[in-house]
């Protein structure tokens, strides 16, 4: 049934020619047939040339043999591989943190690793990345998820009340404290305490959350006795300590006490496979929670991909509610996410902040105010600010297109805060 089949006979010699076959096998079963036309008149032995064949079958059942075996194995290691990543996807999800890319992967690995230590951690990242969720991970992934987990912002707390914040008062302690109350430490005992934005604790409240952490006891404020607590410290910062340490703003000591276990988590940049998952989850909660239908186009989703999205996960979010609350139409396209973006500022042509965000006649302000660095704005502009509009902080704020928040957050980081100062 093979004769004829490489080569018709017409084609042949017309001498009497030979037809060889043998076998080709994997694992003793035969799959296939090597086979060639012989010119009866050559000089060589048969048995030569049938051995040369039968060397070329079994190799070939050799490749083929070892290309099924890598075939099986690849499918194995895919299916193991998807079971992997539906595993680590429900890990993540329990959290509340979405995303499967490497990089945070490799940040909830670490976090797990250290779960059940007592240590101190300290996450470090970009501001937006997440990390209050990452603190409550650590908490929930720990012994200690059925205790206290307290949130304290530093950067919101003036610096007379840290004290009182952290560590309670006792009753008489200053004017107006009728009774003893407990601190943030105290309300997170046997639990974890999250101090956000550690970088901009005062010096003097360092030192004391330094004796804290070494010693396991808090003082109240206006108290005598020592009171002992087990709290694990998660404290988060997206500020360089390193340098602040060398800067003198921060102490060294209590920077190597809280940097025991640092984690950095990913900004949105080195997570882009995740943004469409995050896109998608911010639109499902926006829509729930105002009873909207709003959707997006593929070519949408690829755009928010692309963008660059310096305030990170948190100026998604903005955008995906804002584009929510905002847009007439069902399904938002590419082009209509555009005004919804917020634009880079061209660090080599922008013009002084008071101009930039003056509205030229006739055209609408955009609808989202740039992303700016905390020294976007030198002193002699902030005070050049407050003295063109009478000392009067909302409207200076406006002129430089900043809130009241940011335009106050700058004056106090540039020691201006003190209305003498200004």
């Amino acid at each position: 049934q093979f004769l004829a089949r490489a080569v018709e006979r017409a084609h042949l010699p017309p001498d009497v020619v030979a037809f060889i076959a043998l076998p080709i096998e994997v694992n003793r079963e035969v799959i296939g047939v090597l086979a060639c036309h012989r010119i009866r008149s050559r000089d060589r032995q048969l048995a030569d040339d049938v051995a040369v064949l039968k060397i070329l079958a079994t190799l070939a059942g050799q490749l083929l043999q070892l290309q099924a075996l890598v075939a099986d194995k690849t499918r194995a290691l895919e299916a193991r591989n998807q079971l992997l990543s539906r595993a680590l996807e429900t890990a993540a999800a329990r959290y509340g943190i979405i995303g499967t890319s490497p990089a945070l992967l490799q940040a909830l690995s670490e976090l797990e690793r250290v779960s059940e230590a007592t240590a101190s951690v300290l996450l470090l990242g970009e501001s937006g990345t997440g990390k209050e969720l990452f603190a409550r991970a650590v908490h929930l992934s720990s012994q200690r998820r059925d205790q206290p987990f307290i949130k304290v912002n530093c950067a919101a707390i003036p610096d007379t009340l840290f004290e009182s914040e952290l560590f309670g008062y006792e009753r008489g302690a200053f004017t107006g404290a009728q009774a003893a109350r407990a601190g943030w430490f105290e309300q997170a005992d046997r639990g974890t305490i999250f101090l956000d934005e550690i970088g901009e604790m005062p010096l003097a409240m360092q030192t004391k959350l330094l004796r804290t952490l070494q010693e396991g006891t808090i003082v109240r404020l206006g108290g005598k006795r020592e009171v002992k607590v087990a709290v694990r410290v998660v404290a988060a910062t997206n500020r360089d300590l390193a340098q602040d340490v060398q800067a003198g703003s921060f102490r060294r000591d209590l920077f190597y006490r809280l940097n025991v276990i640092p984690i950095r988590l990913p900004s949105l940049r080195e997570r882009r496979q995740d943004i469409r998952a995050l896109a998608l989850h911010f639109l499902s909660r926006t829509n729930q929670a105002n009873q909207r239908n709003v959707s997006l186009s593929p070519a949408a989703l690829e755009k928010l991909e692309q963008h660059p999205w310096p305030g990170n996960i948190r100026e998604l979010g903005n955008v995906i509610e804002r584009l929510v609350l905002l847009t007439d139409s069902a399904m938002v396209s590419g082009e209509a996410l555009e005004r919804f973006l917020p634009q880079e500022p061209d660090l080599q042509t922008r013009r002084p902040p008071a101009a930039t965000h003056q509205a030229a006649p006739g055209l609408a302000p955009p609808v989202v105010r740039d992303y700016q660095a905390a020294q976007s704005h030198p002193a002699a502009q902030l005070q050049q600010a407050l003295k063109d509009h009478g000392g009067n902080q909302s409207r200076a704020a406006q002129a430089l297109g900043l809130t009241v928040r940011q335009f106050s957050y700058r004056l106090r980081k540039l020691g201006l805060h003190n209305v003498d100062n200004v």
